[in-house]
């Protein structure tokens, strides 16, 4: 069970709601295919491992705290294990399925290989980013091609098929980058971060607490102490009062109406969101988007 990229809880289930999927789609433990119709809004992903994904068809829509990035068709793209992001599926403008090819590389797994072939931290500094955009050589494209005819032939892998991919598209990323080893298997320890910087840069994730804690390498209670102690107040009130204030902010500018924004800030429907604006400010987001509007 895992949560990464596109497949979130239980990955079948997941890719299954509320989509029309392709018969063909598949999801075998690490190693997935799918094709369907995406889903209207992005949905909240903790990317708990390394995720490679290439696309084929449609377009992948992440947010992460630095940006909002799209990834179009014949992009491959690497993710690093523990990222919190906004994702969405959408299909091609002529209406075609939104088609992707994921594997993904469990820390276990690569713990194991790591020590089966003698490889060692080495403490190498990388500047790689946790998200990384590649332009495969010919052996990450030959590992993605070689998915091609069993979606075409509705077949299925075998438990050592799939073990044969997962260690192909590690040697396969050695060969890309040398860089990517230690990308790769870097197994630091989770410590404690600094809180205020993680926290403002992911306050419009909407994630239960406990994860907060976890990625800011903290108990639950230790990270409801540290918050109180460097924010003055608990942690639901500041992420409310921190995505209202930037709910304001983005309706003041006069590009944006309450539809555009309150999923993408945290929120789960607009009826929460109006009601908290109003609560906050002494008017409604669509009160705010008139005025700003007419002043224009």
């Amino acid at each position: 069970m895992y949560q990464v990229a596109g497949i979130a809880c239980d990955p079948v289930q997941y890719l299954i709601a509320g989509m029309q999927v392709d018969p063909k789609a598949f999801y075998f433990p690490n190693v997935a295919y799918f094709s369907g119709t995406s889903k209207e809004h992005a949905q909240e992903e903790f990317v708990r491992e390394h995720v490679l994904c290439h696309i084929i068809a449609g377009e992948l829509r992440f947010t992460d705290a630095e940006k909002d990035t799209i990834g179009k068709p014949g992009e491959t793209i690497l993710f690093r294990r523990n990222l919190l992001l906004k994702c969405e599926k959408r299909p091609t403008p002529e209406g075609g399925p939104f088609k992707i090819v994921y594997f993904v590389l469990e820390k276990e797994f690569l713990q194991q290989y790591a020590l089966k072939h003698g490889l060692k931290r080495t403490g190498i500094h990388t500047d790689h980013k946790p998200i990384l955009f590649i332009d495969p050589k010919p052996a990450l494209k030959g590992l993605i091609q070689s998915i091609y005819p069993y979606v075409e032939a509705g077949g299925f892998f075998s438990e050592a098929m799939i073990q044969h991919k997962l260690v192909e598209a590690i040697l396969a990323l050695q060969e890309q980058d040398e860089q990517l080893e230690h990308w790769l298997f870097d197994f630091p320890q989770q410590g404690k971060i600094d809180l205020q910087d993680f926290m403002q840069r992911n306050y419009m994730f909407n994630v239960p607490m406990t994860k907060f804690a976890e990625l800011t390498g903290r108990s639950l209670s230790t990270f409801q102490r540290d918050f109180h102690r460097i924010f003055g107040m608990n942690a639901t009130r500041w992420l409310l009062k921190r995505r209202l204030n930037a709910a304001y902010d983005a309706l003041a500018s006069g590009n944006k109406m309450p539809v555009d924004i309150y999923l993408d800030l945290g929120f789960e429907d607009i009826a929460h969101f109006s009601r908290s604006f109003k609560n906050e400010f002494g008017f409604s987001p669509s009160q705010l988007t008139a005025k700003t509007r007419k002043a224009v």
